[in-house]
């Protein structure tokens, strides 16, 4: 299956005009912020989570396997209103 690679410019355009609406936030923390509020509102999708020795819990995001489209579908919403 080929992708439209059109997907790359949109995918794009919706970060910016998020991250433009959230100025403060470092690069890194925007798409962090975004990976977190994908997997909750999708049932956990690619959160990986393990604790440390100490105690500490130590929480990531896996979206490899999330299509394009479905993650600029959810762009869209956060665009349309949500803060990240």
């Amino acid at each position: 299956m080929m992708r439209d690679p059109q997907r790359i410019k949109q995918v794009l355009e919706l970060i910016n005009q998020i991250w433009m609406n959230s100025p403060d936030l470092r690069f890194n923390q925007l798409i962090y912020n975004l990976q977190y509020d994908y997997s909750h509102q999708n049932g956990g999708v690619g959160k990986i989570q393990e604790t440390e020795r100490d105690g500490f819990v130590r929480v990531g995001f896996d979206l490899f396997n999330v299509e394009d489209d479905e993650f600029i579908k959810y762009l869209k919403s956060v665009r349309g209103g949500r803060r990240c």
